[in-house]
């Protein structure tokens, strides 16, 4: 009830969840909302799990758990919002795993005037709502498909060659349920294959000569110490398929992202194009991570209608030094039809992005139908999608 009291009152808002974003897509120039004292329920009914408010995926993923069941893919930090992740198409990796806004089955969203509607995918709208990067309004609670639980072993190794990657990456990423390779494009040493297999260590890890590394495990430039999940024993899928345990604090921690995908069919070339110019960014880089996200059919979705090798880059916390060399790393993937992850920073411009989005016109419209008083729109959705 408060919350729609806010929600009618605004000229303008924007919502805040776990706040894991790297640009202004959550930013207002007036009212922001957060959902941190909505009620945090989930609720299982048959193979879906409803959650509402602020729920993360390290608070879900034991509730489902104990009921038998699983989500068919996690991010590498569990710490973020089920809300917040599935706006913005947030994702793991698997050739076959859609990003996590692929397991929305319904959304309920507060409008401008403080009512909610409950979004299913017999709704005209479900392929923007699903993932609606907040222009629909505020998304309160969230339903997801749930498959069977399932065991996860995963390894990380080295002395896997770069031009093997290259030449094979259908072989590499696709040789289990979930891999990244992580690099820092020169030294090989910094190069790491991180594999979460349903059975055992992938086939081609040994026959292109890779190695499990020990407890010490260093993310390109980034050194963890103990905030990995565990490797080399089976467990639970969300024990496993995050990078980070939920009760420690992810990655560097003190750092900027980027992220774009790029067709899979393309991947061979895209990545060729941004060593090309890797020197041009060295110097800002921690680390890139390489991973894979299955086609969708949802409007804004990154993988909407093509499978993609997602290049992100963890940046050093230099927000004047990172967005000096973002235009060379995007004029680089041009040739690929690259978009941009919704969350992380980027300067392509709004049409270029557009154009790479067949369904744009049509999220717009849905949009303004929506919240035809634009109470849920600002400088990022104007800029980006000319909204």
């Amino acid at each position: 009830d408060e919350l729609g009291e806010v929600v009618a009152s605004a000229r303008t808002l924007r919502v805040q969840a776990t706040r894991h974003t790297f640009n202004d897509v959550a930013d207002s120039d007036a009212a922001l909302v957060s959902l941190e004292r909505m009620p945090t329920r989930v609720q299982m009914t048959g193979d879906r799990v409803r959650v509402e408010g602020l729920v993360t995926f390290a608070q879900l993923a034991p509730v489902i758990e104990a009921e038998g069941r699983a989500l068919h893919n996690l991010g590498s930090l569990p710490h973020i919002s089920v809300a917040g992740a599935t706006a913005t198409g947030t994702h793991g990796s698997g050739i076959h795993n859609g990003n996590l806004s692929s397991a929305v089955r319904a959304v309920e969203i507060m409008d401008a005037e403080g009512r909610t509607h409950r979004i299913d995918r017999t709704h005209a709208w479900f392929p923007a709502a699903a993932l609606s990067i907040g222009a629909l309004g505020v998304v309160t609670a969230v339903e997801l498909q749930t498959e069977p639980t399932y065991r996860v072993t995963q390894q990380a190794y080295t002395g896997v060659a770069w031009d093997d990657i290259v030449a094979d990456p259908e072989r590499v990423f696709g040789g289990a349920r979930s891999v990244s390779v992580f690099t820092t494009w020169g030294d090989p040493a910094h190069d790491l294959v991180w594999a979460k297999s349903d059975d055992g260590s992938p086939d081609w890890v040994g026959e292109l000569g890779g190695r499990p590394v020990g407890d010490d495990i260093h993310l390109g430039r980034i050194r963890t110490v103990d905030n990995t999940t565990p490797r080399g024993t089976a467990g639970p899928w969300h024990t496993r398929l995050p990078h980070f345990r939920a009760d420690a604090l992810p990655s560097d921690g003190d750092e900027i992202q980027s992220e774009y995908f790029v067709p899979f069919s393309s991947a061979r070339e895209a990545l060729a194009a941004v060593r090309a110019i890797a020197p041009a960014f060295d110097a800002h880089l921690l680390v890139t991570e390489l991973r894979t996200v299955a086609a969708d059919e949802l409007w804004l979705s990154p993988a909407y209608q093509r499978d993609v090798l997602a290049i992100h880059f963890t940046w050093r916390n230099d927000t004047a030094g990172v967005l000096g060399v973002l235009p060379r790393i995007e004029a680089a993937l041009a040739p690929f039809d690259v978009r941009p992850h919704w969350g992380k920073a980027f300067t392509m411009p709004g049409d270029t992005v557009r154009a790479t989005l067949p369904r744009a016109d049509d999220f717009l419209a849905a949009a303004r139908e929506a919240d035809p008083r634009g109470v849920f729109r600002n400088d990022f959705l104007r800029r980006t999608l000319g909204l």
